[in-house]
């Protein structure tokens, strides 16, 4: 579980990305985020492996399906440790999930670099790849000897059974005077062509003078087959700003769409301390971002709402002339044992259009 962050998707596109400008569907909030009132995912009952937290969903729809990939703590007993694990949930609106049976689908690996904790992963449904391997994950793995997070690899044939990488992390931190030295989370993957392209959280723990000392930012890794991975020269690519974002950038998500990436992204600043918002930056090469004059986006609820202390961590899917989000929330500070953090998931939802960019 993380305790200096936080607590611990194929895209499908029907019209261009900036196109869809016609009237719209007058169901379809336009211009800003409507929010469904209350989460669309929760936690379990205690023991259950979810009955502490559940955040850092990622949903992606096949057919008339969605399915939602998400971090669970809990215990699954004889084991009471705290852990985090990846469960899976699915959905025929996007609101009213299902649970799988028997959860978690991706589970901590005893004495290994990820024994601790799995958490935000990322899920790409490959057609072309191997029918044993079509389903793609890319997650953060913890250990009990140094807490530090790395990103490992899975496959899977039906996204619920998965095969871990068998030989260690494929992207791990830099060295003590890098911008990621400290932990690497939050993996966004996509393919562009025959490329795989991943965002990734990079927290930098030493302060020796650098403008990322003691922030996290956020970065670019490229690939040609998800497990051997080039860190890009010039990261990080998304670096915090002086306003609502001055601390923290972070588990972003990235959809490549007509040429061009979007990306939305986790913030916060040293006053709100971990309380979390979502902000949205465009590119034309997925290394030069420009943020939104109207970040945060997505902004956390009003007092006394279940989001009113973080709305961050998002998933997104455009479908047609609409935008969906799904977003980990919470309504209060990190709590002591054992009063429970209340993250859980939500899900809001507008039209997109040319607004997007500006």
């Amino acid at each position: 579980m993380k305790n200096l962050v936080k607590y611990f998707s194929p895209v499908i596109i029907s019209c261009g990305l900036l196109a869809c400008e016609k009237p719209g569907n007058p169901d379809i909030p336009a211009a800003v985020w409507q929010k469904h009132p209350l989460p669309v995912l929760e936690r379990g009952k205690f023991p259950d492996y979810d009955f502490y937290a559940i955040s850092d969903g990622y949903v992606i729809r096949e057919g008339n399906v969605y399915k939602m990939w998400y971090t669970g703590g809990g215990a699954v007993l004889p084991d009471e440790t705290l852990r985090s694990r990846i469960s899976y949930a699915t959905s025929v609106d996007g609101i009213k999930w299902e649970k799988y049976t028997t959860n978690p689908v991706l589970d901590v690996s005893g004495s290994q670099w990820d024994s601790l904790g799995v958490e935000t992963v990322s899920v790409l449904l490959d057609e072309e790849a191997d029918p044993k391997e079509r389903y793609k994950m890319w997650y953060a793995g913890q250990t009990f000897n140094d807490f530090r997070y790395n990103i490992g690899y899975a496959v899977s044939q039906d996204g619920i059974h998965w095969d871990k990488y068998q030989n260690g992390p494929v992207l791990t931190v830099g060295s003590t005077d890098e911008w990621d030295n400290g932990f690497l989370e939050g993996p966004s993957v996509i393919k562009v062509g025959s490329q795989y392209k991943m965002w990734y959280a990079g927290y930098d723990v030493s302060v020796n003078g650098k403008p990322t000392d003691g922030k996290v930012n956020i970065g670019l890794a490229i690939s040609d087959d998800g497990i051997q991975w080039k860190k890009y020269e010039g990261n990080p690519v998304m670096t915090t700003g002086t306003g609502w974002d001055a601390e923290t950038v972070q588990d972003p998500h990235v959809i490549y769409a007509d040429g061009s990436y979007h990306m939305w992204y986790g913030g916060v600043n040293k006053v709100d301390l971990n309380g979390q918002e979502i902000g949205y930056a465009f590119s034309e090469d997925g290394i030069s971002w420009k943020k939104s004059a109207n970040n945060p986006v997505l902004k956390r609820g009003a007092s006394g709402s279940w989001d009113s202390f973080t709305a961050s961590f998002p998933s997104v899917l455009i479908e047609g002339e609409e935008l969906k989000i799904w977003y980990t929330g919470k309504n209060a500070l990190d709590a002591s044992w054992p009063d429970p953090y209340y993250w859980e998931i939500g899900m809001a939802r507008r039209r997109f259009d040319k607004e997007l960019r500006e």
